[in-house]
């Protein structure tokens, strides 16, 4: 009886113990990240379709250049950064990737920022978008200007647009037909920067891929585009300013 009785008990301690440390890591794998986004995307660049970068250390050769240069223009879905509320953020992101992307270094950026965000979510973005494409870049400017930003899935026709400010840009994507008229033609299980997950790569194909500003100007047609909307989260790396 006696025996039985400390069993009991042990079994109870025990149970208390797993019990404990079993909600530990639970408590602790629930904790909010700093910062989490749910961001879409209209893309083009000047590389041929589907985005040689993504399979290969350096950028397409055009002639004799290596380069990149692409308008990346996202809209946030949904999103916050520590207590500051990021839903409905356009940032236009003109850039050359250059021809030494995959060690690291870009060459020159430009971040436009649609008027409606504010200071503080301006301050929020340069931090998450600084670790979501994680590269060295010679950052031409920040600007402020109108961005007009749609994706008409009727049409089959996707454009952002940016008609005021230092920089001007345009992108019009259309859509890629495929063997079956009724589905999208997306490549999936491919990652799209640091971003944790996406819903994969729509093909847009690029009818007008154009920015010009701070003296440097980007200007094709029927090149690579894509839409996706990605989801990104992690830590402040800085303080976002008031």
């Amino acid at each position: 009886m006696r025996r039985t009785m400390w069993s009991v008990v042990g079994v109870l301690v025990l149970a208390t113990v797993a019990l404990a440390q079993s909600s530990k890591p639970a408590a602790q794998a629930s904790a909010k990240p700093d910062f989490a986004i749910t961001a879409s995307y209209i893309e083009a660049c000047s590389c041929d379709m589907f985005c040689p970068c993504y399979f290969n250390t350096r950028a397409t050769a055009h002639g004799a250049e290596h380069f990149c240069k692409a308008n990346l223009v996202l809209r946030v879905d949904k999103g916050y950064y520590k207590d500051t509320k990021l839903d409905g953020v356009k940032v236009w992101l003109a850039n050359d990737l250059g021809a030494h992307w995959s060690e690291g270094q870009g060459d020159w950026l430009v971040l436009t920022f649609d008027p409606s965000v504010t200071k503080q979510q301006q301050a929020a973005m340069q931090d998450i978008l600084t670790q979501l494409y994680p590269m060295k870049w010679d950052v031409l400017g920040v600007d402020t200007a109108p961005i007009y930003w749609k994706v008409d899935t009727k049409t089959g026709v996707a454009t952002a647009r940016i008609s005021q400010g230092a920089g001007k840009g345009e992108v019009v994507l259309e859509r890629v037909k495929g063997d079956n008229a009724n589905q999208e033609v997306v490549v999936r299980n491919l990652k799209y920067w640091d971003a944790q997950s996406n819903n994969g790569f729509r093909m847009w194909k690029a009818k007008h891929n154009y920015y010009e500003g701070h003296g440097k100007k980007t200007d094709t047609s029927g090149t690579n585009g894509f839409l996706i909307t990605i989801n990104f989260s992690g830590s402040a790396k800085q303080a976002a300013s008031d």
